[in-house]
């Protein structure tokens, strides 16, 4: 059995339940396609913490356009693999190397664990959970979770970790290595890497009234999903009309509009 197999709560579902549990639903029956963004964080995270399994894993298409009979004889070819271009390697590889090199980074690379699946039962709601933490260190008692952004600035990072929930997948996960592996991580990281060359890296520490308000947070969200299931009703985000909220450039009350844009993979 795959971990996609196992019949359980992952937070890659759980986190609709940010928007509503209509989305949710949606979610466990229509599960996100794969796109050339996934392809390329999961290829910068083999790299980072299993790069000798990258050859196995991720093969290069050099022939231009991904269609027609020789590519369709190469998919086939390649089945169990990713493929990726030539140009998506050399990206992923520097973003790995980046990483990898990095003094504070270094320091946790020995000793882990990549992408352990973790199952439990939540206690507090009885539900099936999985996860599969990027990086565990268990004599260390460290959880490590790795992001590419536009910002390793720690502000922008900051907001950007927020907006993504980050930090609740990450409680998430500490929950599940605690209920699962029989311990709790002393230390939660995020290792951020920026996509744009040079490729500069940040390491921030999840401070632990943080993690406590994230768990909170993620608990909410398998309480709504419990409820939902035992009333097989799954509502979407409003179950009242609502007052239009205009931006406030709208109505004069900001004159100056300031908008960060994140993309994250």
């Amino acid at each position: 059995m795959t971990y996609f197999d196992i019949p359980a709560i992952n937070w890659s579902t759980l986190k609709w339940m940010r928007e509503s549990a209509l989305h949710y639903r949606y979610r466990l029956a229509v599960p996100q396609e794969d796109t050339p963004a996934l392809a390329l964080g999961r290829a910068t995270h083999t790299l980072v913490f299993e790069p000798e399994k990258f050859e196995a894993e991720y093969t290069i298409w050099n022939d231009g356009t991904r269609r027609g009979k020789e590519w369709d004889a190469f998919t086939e070819l390649h089945a169990d693999q990713t493929i990726l271009r030539e140009q998506d390697v050399e990206l992923v590889t520097e973003l790995a190397e980046s990483v990898r090199r990095h003094p504070l980074v270094q320091t946790y690379l020995d000793g882990g664990e990549f992408e352990r699946i973790v199952t439990w039962t939540d206690p507090g709601t009885g539900l099936a959970c999985k996860a599969k933490p990027d990086w565990i260190l268990p004599e260390r008692r460290i959880l490590l979770d790795l992001k590419t952004c536009v910002s390793a600035q720690a502000h922008r990072f900051g907001a950007a970790a927020a907006r993504y929930g980050y930090h609740m997948q990450l409680a998430h996960y500490a929950t599940g290595i605690e209920h699962g592996l029989g311990w709790r991580p002393k230390r939660v990281l995020l290792v951020a890497v920026e996509k744009e060359p040079p490729h500069d890296v940040s390491v921030f520490e999840l401070a632990e009234d943080d993690m406590y308000v994230a768990t909170v947070e993620v608990y909410g969200l398998l309480q709504a999903v419990k409820v939902c299931r035992e009333t097989n009703t799954w509502p979407g985000r409003y179950t009242e009309e609502q007052a239009l909220q205009l931006p406030a450039w709208v109505t004069g009350d900001d004159e100056e509009e300031n908008v960060e844009s994140f993309d994250l993979a």
